[in-house]
């Protein structure tokens, strides 16, 4: 199976596909996902976008990843609960636009401190 074309990014496409499994019950929890390999075969991706694709995942509390072991489904996660439709693309964009504007406002206040260091003390006219 392989992405279709649209306008979702690769890495959010599998997101996508990955969340929607979980909450069929096609991955219980506590179930180890497929390998990071055997998913970029399954989607024809590079193993960097599934990572990517996984990390949105992560982010939003359905999976964690033991190092060595692999990924596997929370095991607290209630399929049956669970609201696919909750953890929607534009939720995910929207949660990364208000995540991007923080690290933005973190970055401008780091520049205006170097600068202010950068500049020395202030000499009185």
């Amino acid at each position: 199976m392989t992405l279709v074309q649209d306008e979702r990014a690769p890495y959010v496409q599998v997101a996508d596909i990955l969340r929607a499994e979980i909450a069929s019950g096609v991955h219980q929890p506590g179930a180890k996902l497929p390998s990071v390999k055997k998913l970029a075969e399954r989607f024809g991706i590079a193993e960097m976008t599934v990572h990517s694709g996984l990390r949105v995942l992560r982010e939003e509390g359905l999976i964690v990843a033991s190092p060595g072991r692999g990924t596997f489904v929370r095991s607290d996660v209630d399929p049956a609960a669970f609201d696919a439709s909750s953890a929607s693309v534009g939720g995910d964009v929207r949660s990364q636009v208000e995540h991007l504007a923080s690290q933005v406002e973190q970055l401008v206040a780091r520049v205006a401190e170097l600068e202010r260091r950068v500049a020395g003390p202030s000499v009185p006219d």
